[in-house]
């Protein structure tokens, strides 16, 4: 099987993923602040410091873990007193808790005309679109809209192990990943990091194991890590991550958007394809087009039953962008590589692309 839905979820995990969620699961239970053993603890920051490395995050004990981005975005939105402007590049997992909860909101197109733009509002921002594969030009972004009153929140889920990350750099006050993407981690993993400076009150509350006693807070002693964690993920996301420290996201990067840039030529010059993506230095690993006379969903069909390769078609979860696009009423197919993903796989589905309109 040739993988291309590394946008949706990455495949193959590297092998120390698989074998750190193993120990993981063979050794005793190990949990913050509630276990006497000698690693209690150790995870965690460690995870928080590998990741304060990557995202380039001085703070890093403002790194908190989740269950995904989704789970991130819901309890950031939900934080905060704030009217929220959203690009509609963005995904699901951002418009649909505004579109759906009780915030002021305004759905703008990207780029963000910011002068426009109420002061104090939260501004959400897709750094890499996971249709598309464009990335935005967050450090211009982030400048100019700290200098009109805005709180920048930069949705990292596409772009966390693949595109290189700078948030003290870029002046970001929000960063939300998932870890089952780029970073290959098991599902069920994610996390959020928030600027000391931001107020956001927690939206869950339970154990963590610190003062039990404690039963109500007070403003801004907030605890963001309640209940037990997913441990044997987290093992499995700090072994994804130190896989790509190791390779470097710079050099991951570069391979990636070579290769992306590649199959972008190979396809623009196949009659009867139409590609949504436009290459450049400002292409991430994510590619979309449709065939001439064939339904998205047909050309998934095809590829993966006549030549075993797997895509992913329709809306991606980012309805939105569509409408720009052109593609609102079925969507796109679409192509996205990980580090993993080999040329001769591209070369594959170049040929099999070739062989779907050469039939038409």
């Amino acid at each position: 099987m040739i993988y291309l839905n590394n946008a949706a979820t990455s495949f193959p995990k590297p092998p120390s993923v698989i074998h750190a969620m193993t120990v993981a699961l063979e050794s005793p239970p190990v949990s913050p602040l509630r276990s006497n053993t000698s690693q209690q603890g150790d995870l965690l920051a460690d995870l928080r410091r590998e990741l304060g490395t990557l995202f380039n995050i001085h703070d890093q004990e403002r790194i908190f873990f989740c269950s995904s981005a989704t789970d991130a975005i819901n309890r950031i939105i939900g934080g905060g007193l704030w009217s929220v402007v959203a690009t509609s590049d963005n995904h699901n997992s951002v418009l649909r808790p505004l579109l759906n909860g009780h915030h002021p909101v305004k759905i703008i197109p990207p780029p963000p005309v910011l002068e426009t733009l109420p002061k104090g509002s939260l501004l959400i921002l897709n750094h890499c679109s996971n249709v598309t594969g464009n990335i935005i030009d967050i450090a211009t972004i982030a400048y100019h809209a700290h200098q009109q009153g805005l709180i920048v929140m930069l949705d990292a889920s596409q772009s966390a192990g693949c595109i290189p990350i700078d948030v003290d750099r870029w002046g970001v006050d929000i960063v939300v990943f998932t870890g089952h993407k780029s970073l290959f981690g098991p599902t069920g993993t994610g996390g959020y990091y928030v600027h000391r400076a931001i107020n956001l009150r927690p939206t869950q509350f339970g154990g963590t194991g610190r003062d039990s006693r404690v039963i109500q807070y007070q403003d801004g002693e907030w605890e963001y890590e309640v209940g037990t964690q997913n441990l044997v993920g987290l093992a499995g996301l700090k072994a994804g991550v130190e896989f790509v420290l190791g390779r470097s996201v710079g050099c991951i990067f570069h391979r990636l958007q070579s290769e992306t840039n590649w199959l972008i030529k190979e396809l623009r010059g196949i009659e009867k394809v139409i590609l949504y993506s436009e290459g450049g230095g400002e292409q991430g690993p994510v590619i979309s087009f449709n065939i001439t006379g064939l339904l998205p969903s047909d050309v998934g069909y095809i590829l993966q039953n006549s030549y075993d390769i797997t895509v992913r078609t329709g809306h991606h979860c980012s309805p939105l962008i569509h409408q720009q696009l052109g593609t609102w009423e079925h969507g796109t197919v679409r192509v996205s590589l990980s580090d993993f993903t080999t040329h001769k796989e591209l070369e594959t589905f170049i040929h099999a692309i070739r062989e779907i309109t050469g039939s038409l």
